[in-house]
């Protein structure tokens, strides 16, 4: 019986002894890194607006919705814009709020030129907003991951001399996801950035 629990005993050290080797409690450093994200853009959409809860009080002329759409109309197509191509939405306009007639346009197009007759063409009842769709190619996602990791790295590398220790091996990944279906507000002085979080080992 005793024989048995000293092999037992043993047993039980081995085992232990290969769990310390295996799974040993290491220290580590959390750094994230970040490089710029090119973006090229596809699409372009404006969405507008049309209320005659803005135009009530200020332009008396403007007897009701159809007036109204009517004259934001000839002035696109003034500006050579084909009108056809509005998509209306106008359950979306009652489900903001507003008291009077109006009505929700849509107009997606890959015209630069042409979203921006759309924008600078505002009228009185008319409330603008520009989007576009941007999307990321797998070239670009992977060159921005790449300097993205080499960012963290050096940031590890400089806390890790700072404490007089060096990096190992990464132990964990993650970083933010792009959407390219998504549509966003466009922002020209806004550079998104890829991240990345990274958890090394240390030396």
């Amino acid at each position: 019986m005793k024989k048995f629990t000293l092999i037992l005993v043993l047993i039980l050290i081995g085992i232990s002894s290969t769990e310390a080797q295996t799974n040993p409690k290491e220290r580590t450093v959390t750094v994230s890194g970040a490089a710029p994200l090119e973006k090229t853009i596809e699409k372009y959409r404006i969405k507008a607006t049309l209320s005659m809860d803005q135009v009530y009080y200020a332009d008396t002329r403007m007897e009701n919705l159809e007036q109204l759409k009517k004259q934001y109309f000839t002035a696109l197509k003034e500006n050579g814009v084909d009108v056809s191509k509005f998509e209306e939405k106008e359950m979306e306009y009652f489900s903001l709020g507003y008291q009077r007639d109006g009505t929700v346009l849509y107009y997606e197009t890959n015209s630069k030129e042409i979203a921006m007759k759309l924008v600078k063409t505002n009228l009185q009842g008319v409330q603008l907003q520009f989007q576009v769709k941007q999307h990321v190619s797998s070239e670009k996602n992977k060159a921005a991951l790449e300097l993205a990791l080499k960012d963290a790295m050096k940031n590890a590398n400089s806390l890790c001399k700072a404490i007089n220790t060096s990096v190992g091996e990464i132990i964990s990944i993650s970083s933010n996801q792009y959407h390219n279906e998504d549509w966003t507000s466009y922002y020209t002085d806004y550079q998104e950035q890829f991240t990345v979080n990274v958890v090394y080992q240390m030396k």
